[in-house]
């Protein structure tokens, strides 16, 4: 089978993260999807917000597009417990993840954040959306 293409969007924006996970990946940079926004609206097993993308119309999430094996996938769905995979059409099909139940008010690790912001730092994603997916959860980062 073909390498698939993967949108990451949360803690696995970022490489080290991804790659600790699942094995050496090919980086194909960062993009942007429209028509949903990011929220820390998946409950983690250790009972923390993890990241959900929703449809929202006139939103935009940023994210990271990999190139991954199929046993590599394979092994992403395993770990990510809760979601289900999705098509997205960016510039090309690529395949992410939404929650199954997404549940509001549910706020991320300090640890889950730091690699987020270290995934978004890694490939230049705009200052703003930093600053506007984070919002309340700034102080969690010290």
């Amino acid at each position: 089978m073909p390498p698939v293409r993967y949108f990451a969007y949360g803690s696995n924006m970022s490489r080290a993260r991804l790659e600790t996970r699942v094995g050496p990946v090919v980086d194909l940079g960062r993009a942007r999807c429209p028509g949903r926004r990011h929220a820390f609206s998946k409950l983690g097993r250790d009972g923390t917000g993890k990241g959900n993308i929703e449809v929202v119309r006139g939103e935009l999430v940023w994210g990271v597009v990999y190139e991954l094996e199929s046993p590599q996938l394979e092994r992403l769905i395993e770990l990510e417990f809760g979601y289900r995979l999705i098509e997205l059409e960016l510039e090309t099909t690529v395949l992410s993840f939404e929650a199954l139940e997404p549940c509001p008010g549910l706020a991320p690790s300090r640890e889950y954040l730091e690699h987020y912001v270290a995934g978004i730092r890694e490939h230049q994603i705009p200052d703003a959306y930093l600053a506007a997916v984070l919002g309340e959860f700034v102080e969690l980062l010290g």
